[in-house]
């Protein structure tokens, strides 16, 4: 595995701090270009930021997301290999996703049109070759480790897991830094699982310009943000992380189960189940949009943004060293992924106190009579 990890080194680091670099970079651009055309989200109501913020990070997201794709994948070639139309599928889709979500944040398409959207871009995957082709066979320790799902089911279990895990990680773009610090997290872990491989190369890119656009954008979404992701955001990452999990995690050796990148990925799917049984017992359509998400309930208990973020992402930092685990990721490497993403995480949030600290505006002392 030492060998590997060498292998990989060079375009993860590249990759990950080109995107990093990039989408800190541009958006403070993004943001002032988004004040100057109105695209911004009015705070109150069911949103519980305050004031009007500029919504269409994903923008940012995206160009720093696929700059870094590009110089990665140059540098070494050889580790795409085999897999350069799936990449290139996956780059297509997210292209799609990015475009829809940016339409929808900027005139609000109708719930059937993202939806029809969403299905042409996991299609886009599907008739590529990204598919998740079987499950583990845990029923019958005699039979084959796998159960194959043969060509039907293939294509509906993919549709249904990209488009479904898509629309759950929008679901829990709630709080100002939350869905961007869950997206560095799952994509981390993800890659702490491929880079076990040595076909996994388009993978591992995948993940590491995830990665690094994903805490890049953290430097300024954290609380209080002065960029939202917006849909654009949301489906991008949403997107990526669900494809990246099937080419990089489902189709591996028994040694990687299909729960372990599911578990990984359990908070915005927790959250999507529970909003929907929530919704349909009390006779709710489960497509309205309401306060009732998990960073919504605890909020309201814990009474803080930014406690309710901190403890989400705690939780999703347990589901993904569960994930780690299961899926048989050796112990070292668990404890390094581990405090590189605190340790990632803890900075970037930093840096966005810290340009808080020096913007907010001496105080005198007050006059003595």
């Amino acid at each position: 595995m030492r060998a590997t990890l060498l292998l990989y080194l060079p375009a993860v680091l590249l990759t990950f701090l080109l995107a990093l670099l990039c989408v800190a970079a541009l958006s403070p651009l993004v943001a002032r270009a988004a004040r100057r055309v109105g695209a911004v989200q009015q705070g109150g109501g069911r949103r519980v930021h305050e004031g009007a913020v500029p919504n269409i990070g994903g923008l940012a997201i995206f160009t720093g997301f696929m700059l870094a794709l590009i110089v990665g994948g140059a540098l070494q070639p050889e580790l795409i290999g085999a897999l350069r139309l799936e990449l290139l599928a996956i780059i297509l889709g997210a292209a799609l996703m990015t475009l829809l979500g940016l339409f929808d944040d900027l005139w609000e398409l109708s719930p059937v049109l993202r939806l029809a959207g969403q299905f042409v871009a996991a299609g886009i995957l599907v008739a590529n070759g990204v598919t998740i082709d079987f499950i583990t066979n845990y029923f019958d320790p005699t039979a084959s480790p796998y159960h194959y799902l043969g060509v039907p089911l293939s294509v509906g279990v993919t549709l249904l897991w990209v488009v479904g895990f898509t629309n759950a990680f929008n679901f829990i773009d709630g709080l100002d830094g939350l869905s961007s610090g869950i997206a560095a997290i799952s994509s981390l872990a993800l890659l702490a699982v491929a880079v076990q491989l040595p076909d996994r190369g388009a993978a591992v890119l995948l993940l590491a310009a995830l990665a690094g656009a994903a805490l890049g954008f953290l430097r300024h979404n954290y609380n209080p943000a002065k960029l939202i992701m917006g849909d654009s955001g949301a489906y991008l990452l949403g997107f990526v992380l669900a494809a990246a999990s099937v080419l990089g995690a489902l189709k591996v050796t028994a040694a990687v189960t299909v729960a372990a990148p599911v578990l990984i990925l359990g908070l915005p799917v927790l959250n999507l189940t529970q909003v929907t049984l929530r919704r349909l017992s009390r006779g709710v359509n489960p497509a309205t949009a309401r306060n009732d998400h998990l960073h919504d309930l605890i909020r309201l208990r814990s009474g803080s943004k930014r406690l309710t973020v901190l403890i989400l992402w705690g939780a999703a930092l347990v589901l993904a060293t569960g994930g780690l685990t299961l899926s048989q990721t050796p112990p070292q490497l668990i404890y390094l992924t581990i405090a590189v993403t605190v340790l990632l995480i803890a900075s970037a949030c930093w840096l966005r106190l810290r340009e808080l600290g020096r913007a907010e505006p001496a105080r005198e002392p007050s006059a003595q009579p």
